[in-house]
């Protein structure tokens, strides 16, 4: 049987160049994902994106997402055996 661990942490965002392009950098404010420790999220937006565009959308980010969660499907030993998560 796969059991489901849920973990949370609140984000900001901020820009970023990387490239030549621009990426929105995903900030955690703690280190309490423990999937997440020693990884850098980013999303990396359209070639022809401008720095007052990116700025817009990273505004929208820091007004609106509060949080990320992140689900990791975890093994449940049962006897002898051990069953996966199944997707």
């Amino acid at each position: 049987m796969a059991t489901n661990k849920i973990e949370k942490a609140s984000v900001g965002f901020s820009i970023a160049r990387q490239g030549g392009g621009i990426v929105i950098d995903v900030r955690p404010n703690h280190d309490t994902i423990a999937a997440f420790r020693g990884v850098h999220v980013s999303f990396e937006l359209l070639n022809g994106t401008t720095i007052e565009q990116a700025r817009k959308i990273l505004d929208v980010l820091n007004e609106n997402v509060i949080g990320l969660a992140v689900s990791t499907a975890s093994e449940v030993k049962t006897g002898s055996k051990t069953q996966a998560a199944s997707s």
